[in-house]
């Protein structure tokens, strides 16, 4: 549902309340709700008085409901209620009474900031369920688990939990709950600022929705795609879809949301700094927050309201709010919300001319945030991780199911054939020993070959693994200095000639980056099939010069002479862009591995069908056991430049596998503190 994003220059703590309000809001408002609970004792209490009465899986279900009534409304009652539920359910062997009580004590915990127990007791619930097959109640396990590893702030383990319930809800046409996934996967891309993405997945959700005709999981999509317009600056849209959701609301007495969307459209005057309109929506807000006790949700109101009060010039009430909103994030641990108030007390403090205050909030605003940037470069490590050993990325994860589902059922006829087979094999075997022996033979060396290539594979997805992980860090580096570099010159604490100072640096990173990119997408393209080869006849002088000319800046910084002694005799049969590639990446790394006032030349000799083209330098060399290594499949070989360039080691993989379907080979030879010699061929003309 709700998402983080920005009033003027000051975040606003939605993110946290994204997925929880999916579960939590139900179709009352606080005086429907009295009525609902009151029917619920009432049923309970005749229960009760029924001669010979037991406590059975009736009077355990009416349980359930009273603990969701309790939810919104008396949260210390869920733990009566939660603890009644488990111990019943154990008594009479009715595991989903059970597994009821779990999830009614999990969201006790939550509520009041004890996120490691509310983990506990999902993850309690979610075993039972797997137990029992129980699938709505497993899917409400797997998202209340995923919401509460988000509200600790590991990202990895809630898009993980989200994905699987996707997977399930798909393959059981659990339209509710995959929409409802939908929905919270779109916040975890909006807290990393990946809104385009978060609208993609509020898209999905939103056309599940229709073709259920669910006019509530309709309007809590509006909602969330409200939240995400408002971040991009679209506020045309996120008024449209807040008016929509607002009537549905409205109409169906859903005071959470309610509440949330009277504080989005807050946000919007909040932006266009409409302060007096804010507010009205604001105590609208309020009032209905009164009624409720979900204390959690107070964070944000509270924060608005200091945010609006700040705006109005009325420095003590906006004081005060924003303690009421840091009290509470303190209480419940949550450290991104408790940032968001530090900063709106310290502009109240500074504006109403209380430098002592202000100062006093900053550093505890610093010390937040230096909390903030060591957690996020954690959780953005794991999510990458996660995303990378799922083999997909982002929406693409559904895509990859199906693929999946493909080839599980391919693997069944696989088998199945496999079964025919050797009951063939069984019968002619027993006609003729000689055909036995024969197909003996076969059965081995198929069994070898199967081996080999499970290692090939297995080999292969290490290397990937172990080359994403250093470009990730390679490229993490450069782009973290940017930002923290533009973070400077927008909070002007650098002056427009100390940020042109960096331009140089800037320049280099830049094009460090855009190297290494290109070489990734290339050989990503060779690893996944991707790689259309159209060869054609080729000058290959012309491909060196531009190289040449190219990375003449890189040259010239190490005063290093660079010779072309191809003509343009030297005509090959390949394809130009690859070969390109090629070329370049072997300059670039004479290049980084010759001292100053060193040499690089590139010469052609001419071979039975093909041309041989070497790169050779003067520069350092390369013992014999990493020329060894150099282009081993299992081996990623990275080392640092005369200069102390960084490389990823994927620019060498790149050569050989350009090479290779060019129809070529590529070798080197080397003596340490001497030079290397990079040799490649390729065909003069095209295969008959």
């Amino acid at each position: 549902m709700p998402h983080i994003f920005k009033t003027q220059s000051l975040k606003v703590p939605y993110a946290f309340l994204s997925i929880i309000f999916i579960l939590l809001s139900y179709n009352f408002t606080a005086f429907a709700q009295e009525d609902i609970k009151k029917d619920l004792q009432s049923k309970i209490k005749i229960l009760r008085e029924t001669p010979n009465f037991k406590k059975d899986t009736t009077y355990i279900n009416l349980l359930f409901e009273m603990g969701k009534q309790y939810l919104q409304y008396n949260v210390d009652s869920l733990l009566i209620v939660s603890n009644e539920s488990i111990k019943f359910s154990k008594a009479i062997k009715y595991p989903k009474g059970e597994i009821q009580g779990y999830l009614i004590q999990g969201n006790y915990y939550s509520d009041i900031g004890e996120k490691d127990q509310a983990i506990a007791f999902f993850l309690k619930a979610l075993s039972q369920a797997k137990v029992i097959n129980n699938l709505d109640l497993l899917l409400q396990s797997k998202v209340k688990l995923a919401t509460e590893y988000k509200y600790k702030e590991d990202y990895a383990h809630a898009l993980k939990e989200y994905l699987d319930g996707i997977e399930i809800a798909k393959e059981n046409n659990k339209n509710k709950w995959l929409s409802i996934c939908y929905i919270n996967i779109s916040v975890i891309y909006n807290v990393q600022k990946e809104e385009n993405q978060a609208i993609l997945f509020l898209t999905k959700a939103m056309e599940i929705n229709k073709k259920g005709d669910d006019d509530i999981l309709t309007a809590k999509t509006l909602a969330n795609l409200a939240s995400s317009y408002i971040e991009i600056g679209d506020f045309k849209s996120a008024t449209d879809n807040i008016n929509e959701a607002i009537s549905i609301f409205e109409d169906a007495k859903l005071d959470l949301w309610l509440t949330y969307i009277y504080e989005l459209k807050a946000a919007i005057y909040l932006k266009q700094e409409k302060f007096n309109k804010a507010l009205i929506w604001l105590k609208k807000s309020e009032v209905i927050h009164n009624g409720i006790d979900q204390t959690r949700f107070k964070i944000p109101l509270y924060t608005f309201l200091a945010k609006t009060y700040l705006g109005l010039k009325n420095y003590d009430v906006a004081e005060a709010y924003g303690i009421a909103a840091l009290e509470i994030s303190k209480k419940l641990s949550a450290v991104e919300e408790r940032d968001i108030t530090l900063e709106v007390l310290y502009k109240i403090e500074k504006d109403n001319k209380q430098p002592e205050k202000a100062l006093a909030y900053l550093e505890e605003l610093k010390a937040i945030r230096d909390t903030i940037n060591k957690n996020n470069n954690i959780q953005e490590l794991r999510i990458l991780k996660s995303n990378l050993e799922s083999v997909q990325e982002k929406e693409q994860y559904i895509l990859e199911n199906e693929k999946k589902d493909a080839k599980q059922l391919s693997y069944t006829y696989i088998s199945a054939l496999i079964i025919l087979a050797f009951s063939i094999i069984i019968i002619i075997l027993k006609k003729n020993n000689k055909t036995q022996n024969s197909l003996n033979k076969k059965l081995i060396e198929n069994t070898e070959a199967l081996k080999r290539n499970e290692v090939r594979l297995n080999d292969a997805n290490n290397t990937k693994n172990k080359l994403f992980s250093i470009i990730a860090h390679d490229l993490k580096g450069p782009i973290n200095s940017f930002k923290s570099l533009f973070d400077l010159f927008n909070k002007s604490e650098l002056t427009t000639t100390e940020f042109m100072e960096f331009m140089p640096q800037i320049s280099e990173n830049i094009d460090s980056i855009a190297f290494t990119l290109n070489n990734l997408l290339s050989w990503g393209q060779t690893q996944m099939n991707g790689l259309v080869t159209k060869p054609n006849y080729t000058t290959i002088k012309t491909l060196v010069d531009e190289s040449i000319k190219l990375l003449s800046k890189q040259a010239e910084a190490k005063s290093i002479t660079t010779t072309n002694n191809i003509d343009l005799k030297v005509i090959t049969w390949c394809d130009k862009n690859q070969i390109d590639i090629v070329i370049r990446n072997l300059i670039s790394n004479a290049v980084k591995f010759t001292r100053k006032h060193g040499t690089i030349t590139i010469d052609a000799s001419e071979k039975s069908g093909f041309w041989e083209i070497v790169v050779k330098d003067n520069g350092v060399g390369m013992r014999e056991d990493y020329q060894i290594n150099l282009f081993k499949e299992e081996e990623t070989v990275t080392s640092y430049g005369t200069n102390n360039e960084k490389g990823t080691g994927l620019g060498i993989r790149v050569c050989k596998e350009m090479v290779k379907i060019n129809g070529g080979t590529i070798w080197v030879e080397s003596v340490l503190n001497q030079g290397s010699s990079f040799y490649f061929t390729i065909p003069k003309t095209k295969k008959l």
